[in-house]
């Protein structure tokens, strides 16, 4: 009898990637099967840039992805990049991508299915899924690792804009790029870290115009510079439950003399915790006044690309308004661009391209997915407690409608901020992949005597109930769970 189960991994970016590598290298008595059309499994979107210019935001000696080996990352870039490389040194995210392939490529067993998939149901404790390519594929056990999306939609944004190309909604299509003249003004919509990669990238394709930043906050992110760790956590012990009593303790720390990045790393290892030790209302209050504030210290720029940033800023080749968009507007050279400022007026500027770097949608119930679209619609997945990504546990397993965990769908990646505050960067998503491998290693390795009574028909009944896919939980005791 073959009692081999089958694990799918919906995505091949760095989350799903070394979803996989963690399963192969622990062994499981599974098969692992990659879901991805990529020709490349490792990349993802962060990581297939065709830009050198485009760096890391952790340096080499902290963004291993191996939890347990820290120096992992640094001594395979130091032994087929850059021999002279440390551990604060920044390298080029392409690398790290060819970093991430090199860990598939000393494990064997992987399997990639080159196509998406459109949909799932769940069929006898099985999960069915429909494939693009017009196939299903039954598996045991789903991980999604499905990655980001592009932006939500921009008010304001004409249809024409849209139409001729002159505002273009993803930053990351080639087409975004194309047919720009060198000096043409750009407007870029956001301050964030796609604003950066945006702006490296149009001037390593040769464009020399002036490129203007619009966003809420009027804020770039800080840059990375070297600290003295402290010697103890900013929070020690029991979690405060409320926002303002967080921000008064990174305060108090500062005043007294910490450096502030070192005060907000220290929180690295703590700051889920923190975030869930917070009631709903807290997080709603913490997303709504502290969130922009928390991005740009603690997802920093590497110091060159820092660098630049103040360059052109200081000659005036960059230049960062504060304000909300208010409309996109069609005119003879491209786009009439209007935004709000805080004193509710309304100016104008002038750009042959727009382009929208507001940074990935997480309302998942609206970014055009059919994969998500079958799971909301089934009731399999819920929004998380705020609204948006996947609710999940700390497992990352998929809550339902009837607020009950799956002990079958599962996720890791980006979508996990619907319950976390941290699940975009590496350090957080190695650790999600590692645990997810682990979990279900152990879950693949049935006791012999189970397999054979199962092969007999004589599973008893607390057998079954202890094998049950889910559990009911309230919001309250899901939360404090996590």
């Amino acid at each position: 009898m073959n009692t081999e189960k089958t694990i799918a991994i919906v995505g091949a970016g760095v989350s799903g990637a070394l979803t996989a590598y963690h399963l192969l290298r622990k062994q499981a008595q599974a098969r692992a099967i990659v879901i991805d059309p990529r020709s490349e499994l490792g990349l993802g979107l962060a990581y297939s840039t065709p830009s050198l210019e485009h760096l890391l935001n952790v340096p080499a000696g902290k963004i291993s992805a191996i939890p347990d080996q820290p120096d992992h990352f640094l001594l395979w870039l130091q032994k087929n990049y850059d021999a002279k490389a440390t551990a604060s040194y920044f390298a080029p995210r392409a690398v790290f991508g060819r970093y991430i392939q090199s860990l598939l490529q000393a494990v064997s067993g992987i399997e990639h299915l080159r196509t998406s998939v459109q949909s799932c149901r769940i069929v006898s404790d099985q999960v069915v899924l429909n494939l693009a390519d017009g196939t299903e594929l039954i598996a045991d056990t789903v991980v999604f690792a499905i990655g980001n999306f592009d932006p939500a939609p921009l008010p304001g944004v004409a249809e024409e804009t849209i139409a001729n190309g002159v505002y273009c909604h993803s930053a990351w299509a080639n087409a975004t790029y194309a047919g720009l003249p060198a000096d043409a003004p750009v407007a870029l919509i956001g301050s964030g870290l796609t604003t950066v990669d945006v702006l490296l990238r149009l001037r390593e394709t040769g464009h020399r115009g002036q490129i203007t930043a619009i966003s809420r906050h009027g804020i770039f992110p800080y840059r990375h510079a070297p600290y003295d760790p402290l010697s103890q956590s900013v929070i020690d012990g029991e979690a405060p439950v409320k926002a303002r009593d967080l921000l008064h303790r990174v305060h108090q720390a500062i005043k007294q003399g910490g450096d502030w990045r070192a005060v907000v790393d220290c929180l690295r290892t703590r700051t889920n915790e923190l975030w869930l030790a917070l009631p709903v209302v807290e997080q709603k209050r913490f997303r709504r006044h502290l969130q922009r504030r928390w991005d740009v210290v603690r997802h920093r720029m590497a110091p060159s690309i820092a660098d630049r940033i103040e360059a052109e800023l200081e000659v005036g080749t960059l230049a960062l308004h504060r304000g909300s968009l208010h409309a996109v507007l069609p005119s003879p050279d491209g786009a009439r661009v209007q935004f709000r400022t805080a004193d509710g007026d309304v100016k104008e500027l002038a750009a042959t391209r727009v382009i929208n770097c507001t940074g990935p949608n997480m309302n998942y119930r609206r970014v055009g997915s059919s994969l998500l679209d079958s799971l909301f619609a089934q009731g399999l997945a819920v929004a998380g407690p705020l609204g948006s990504g996947l609710w999940t546990d700390s497992n990352g397993a998929l809550r339902n409608q009837d607020e009950l965990f799956s002990d079958i769908l599962f996720h890791v990646g980006p979508g996990r901020q619907g319950t976390l505050l941290e699940s975009i960067a590496v350090p957080e998503l190695r650790c999600q992949a590692a645990a997810m491998a682990t979990l279900l290693v152990d879950r693949s390795q049935t006791p012999a005597h189970a397999e054979q009574d199962e092969a007999a028909g004589q599973i008893s009944d607390s057998d079954e109930t202890k094998r049950m896919r889910s559990i009911r939980i309230s919001a309250i005791d899901a939360m404090a769970s996590l």
